[in-house]
């Protein structure tokens, strides 16, 4: 019952961003078509990945209690340090994949601008 006062809450604030994210990709599934390929599969991407470090922190919210009550300290801290740094970076790569595919919507602009006009030298007047 005491590991229920720790997990239950963590699991309960855990649920909203895990829907907003399945709800990311049944909206961009259903935007596929309209969406430029490169930007749906980055996005798509980026959603998944966040997904699933959002679905493995609950699993590791879980498990927490259990490996702090059963191991080794020393062996905790390493998991705890391992994990931590495995959750950031599913995070700094879903979002960066996130950006990617906004970014991959816009048109590209021409990439070698006119060169400005340049004035006759003036002649003898």
């Amino acid at each position: 019952m005491g590991d229920l006062y720790y997990v239950v809450p963590q699991v309960a604030f855990a649920v909203p961003a895990i829907a907003t994210l399945i709800v990311g990709v049944a909206l961009l599934w259903a935007r596929r078509k309209r969406l430029v390929h490169r930007a749906w599969t980055l996005g798509l991407a980026g959603l998944a990945v966040l997904l699933a470090g959002a679905v493995a922190d609950v699993v590791y919210m879980v498990l927490l209690p259990r490996v702090i009550r059963y191991g080794d300290w020393q062996e905790s801290r390493a998991l705890l340090a391992g994990a931590s740094f495995g959750f950031l970076v599913l995070h700094v790569l879903g979002m960066a994949l996130l950006i990617a595919g906004l970014l991959a919507t816009a048109r590209p602009d021409d990439p070698w601008p006119a060169p400005a006009a340049i004035d006759p030298p003036a002649g003898p007047a």
